[in-house]
């Protein structure tokens, strides 16, 4: 028990850094990129799924609808999304990336790319190839959920 409290503390200490205030100044500033961590989710969200009505988006980056027409208002302002109703429905809105906003993504990225690269430059490519693969197997059980786990667990 004591290693698995260990483990979600080490987790949810990895998560507030990465997901932290400082991070994601440190990311824009390298990117040359003044968006919010909002902005940012949501040109990240856009770049995955391609243009989606206001609502999907909502789900996709787990932020409030309210917060989502906000910061997409403010994106079409500033040129990175196109909102546009949808032709299936025309009380919806749909939003995607426009060139501006793409490229602001890839600039995002690449300067995330380059901050993972300094912080594990003295990992060797099987440490790191390890560590994938063990974070890439947390990811797929904690998305399971212990219910889904207990019960696959009951069934063998």
């Amino acid at each position: 028990m004591d290693d698995l409290r260990k483990l979600d503390q080490a987790l949810s200490r990895i998560n507030r850094i990465s997901t932290g205030r400082v991070s994601a100044r440190n990311r824009s500033e390298r990117a040359g990129i003044l968006l919010s961590r909002p902005a940012i989710s949501i040109l990240g969200a856009l770049q995955s799924s391609g243009p989606v009505r206001l609502s999907s988006l909502a789900r996709l980056t787990g932020l409030e609808a309210p917060l989502i027409s906000r910061e997409t208002r403010e994106l079409g302002d500033g040129g990175y999304v196109v909102r546009s109703s949808d032709p299936t429905d025309g009380r919806a809105g749909i939003v995607e990336l426009s060139p501006k906003g793409r490229d602001a993504w890839n600039r995002y990225r690449h300067a995330a790319d380059d901050i993972n690269a300094e912080t594990f430059s003295e990992w060797s490519s099987d440490d790191l190839r390890t560590l994938r693969v063990l974070l890439e197997r947390v990811a797929r059980d904690v998305s399971k959920g212990p219910s889904t786990l207990q019960r696959q667990k009951k069934a063998s």
